[in-house]
């Protein structure tokens, strides 16, 4: 546990105030896109940024999305990873849109063309080809991708980035990279998401076996999107409502308890995973503590680990309804009913920051079949 908080330490420590990163990856589908827009659209309401950038960027999330529904195919090998991905990462004075998916090698020559031709144009040229393709193509299939294509760039004020991976003799990975810079000016203004981090991004998703995450300021509308994409990625079956609830609990305990290395109080800065394997999945949490707290919360986990199942009801009820407990919570009913509906001890490191933070990690296992 100690190497997996470590290497999720590794992968938070640089999240600073207003920094954030969603990453899915599985089908994307209809509702899914709805659930990541308004995702989006729930953490670009408290950006400091304006309403027309704002705008921008909301469409550009919504044409990449739109993108891959337009060309994504299915796999049928093991040979490479049959899901899309869906990044939005924000970074200083930089939001970046990436999606990642399987296309029909056929179309490799036609799609680099058409990006390479629009990377080319200025804007002036960008507005008259848009204009040219609406007047003599009208809107099909076909000229709405292209036309999307064109927006993207235009709206972005930015080339599109893009790499192409073939997989075998039918298929290649498509990755498309969008990046706006906004308008609040910065001095640190040249951190670069680049297409290589966008694909050693994807391959740590794939050797993880991470289907989704989040790292960023934790919040209850954040909180929502995130349940609302993991109940629409999911068929309906007794696993995805123990998930559901045990997901509940740990990002409400990032939201009511995570402390932060700034001084801004409000700031919940937390990171999220969950992994599916083939016979369970993994949820991990991740948040900073105040070292103060850190032997009373060991005691705690090791105190409920312990307890049998039965143990572990009387000691749930006992919390539940004694009245004379001020705040339930710091008993650690959070922690036993994770326990009860994962049927699995719940494990957690924590590695010293400072004198006075920690960094505290807490992973829980739900099996697919008992």
């Amino acid at each position: 546990m100690d190497s997996t908080s470590d290497l999720i330490y590794k992968q938070f420590k640089d999240v600073e105030k207003d920094d954030f990163q969603y990453i899915y990856r599985g089908d994307v589908t209809p509702k899914l896109i709805m659930n990541v827009l308004d995702f989006a659209k729930s953490n670009l309401a408290k950006a400091e940024d304006t309403k027309k950038l704002k705008n921008r960027i909301y469409y550009i999330m919504g044409e990449s999305l739109q993108n891959i529904a337009r060309h994504q195919v299915a796999n049928d090998t093991d040979s490479a990873d049959n899901s899309a991905v869906v990044v939005i990462h924000k970074k200083k004075n930089k939001y970046y849109i990436v999606t990642g998916n399987l296309m029909p090698r056929a179309e490799e020559d036609i799609l680099k063309d058409k990006l390479d031709h629009i990377n080319s144009l200025t804007p002036e040229e960008l507005n008259d080809f848009c204009r040219d393709i609406r007047l003599t193509t009208g809107f099909t299939e076909k000229s709405g991708a292209s036309l999307g294509l064109i927006e993207m760039a235009k709206k972005s004020g930015n080339k599109l980035q893009y790499s192409m991976a073939p997989v075998d003799d039918t298929k290649t990975y498509f990755y498309l990279s969008t990046e706006v810079l906004t308008q609040t000016e910065c001095v640190e203004s040249d951190y670069e998401f680049s297409l290589p981090d966008i694909i050693d991004t994807h391959n740590f998703l794939k050797n993880n076996e991470i289907i989704l995450s989040f790292k960023g300021d934790f919040n209850q509308d954040n909180l929502l999107s995130l349940l609302s994409i993991l109940n629409n990625g999911m068929n309906a079956s007794p696993v995805r409502i123990k998930l559901f609830s045990i997901m509940v609990e740990l990002l409400q305990n990032i939201v009511k308890h995570a402390d932060n290395i700034t001084d801004d109080t409000s700031w919940k800065a937390g990171v999220f995973y969950i992994c599916e394997q083939d016979n369970c999945f993994t949820l991990l949490a991740s948040n900073y503590i105040k070292h103060e707290l850190t032997d009373d919360l060991k005691n705690r986990f090791d105190r409920i680990n312990a307890m049998n199942s039965e143990q572990l009801n009387e000691e749930y009820k006992k919390i539940l309804f004694n009245f004379d407990y001020i705040n339930p919570v710091s008993t650690g009913l959070g922690i036993i009913d994770i326990r009860r509906k994962s049927g699995e001890k719940v494990e957690y490191s924590v590695k010293k920051i400072s004198n006075e933070i920690d960094f505290l990690t807490v992973k829980a296992i739900i099996r697919k079949q008992v």
